[in-house]
């Protein structure tokens, strides 16, 4: 699975890559703007905040993975792969806890961050798929 996911994003040049989180990023503004004002309208602003927050997480998450991955390329571990096997599972505990604690605040704020974190991987991943199509279509 991590091999496959390295060849696949080893297809990009960093260019290619900057675009793709990018375009995440905007897509992720976008849909924290239109589901706070929907929430608000429907009465449900912790829900929306708690959309924006884990659209928030998720983009933390994927810039600390490019952070993490390029500091541990650049060391000469000798176990590269276990190093930042550690530091994704730290992520996902840290990432784990606020959204528990969110939750155990205040239910809707901890669910709209659920629903937040789960929106913004989905645009990350249609934005890779879309930069897929967009590199195979200029080789072939």
């Amino acid at each position: 699975m991590v091999n496959g996911l390295a060849a696949l994003v080893g297809q990009f040049t960093l260019p290619e890559l900057t675009r793709v989180v990018r375009r995440t990023v905007l897509a992720a503004l976008v849909v924290a703007i239109a589901a706070f004002v929907v929430c608000v309208f429907v009465s449900q602003l912790a829900f929306g905040f708690g959309i924006c927050v884990g659209l928030a997480l998720g983009l933390g998450n994927i810039r600390l993975v490019t952070l993490q991955t390029a500091k541990v390329s650049s060391s000469k571990l000798s176990k590269p792969i276990r190093a930042l096997a550690s530091l994704t599972l730290l992520r996902l505990a840290v990432t784990t806890a606020i959204v528990v604690l969110l939750a155990t605040v205040v239910t809707s704020l901890g669910l709209g961050a659920v629903a937040g974190i789960a929106v913004f991987y989905f645009l990350f991943i249609v934005s890779l798929i879309s930069g897929i199509l967009r590199h195979k279509g200029a080789t072939t």
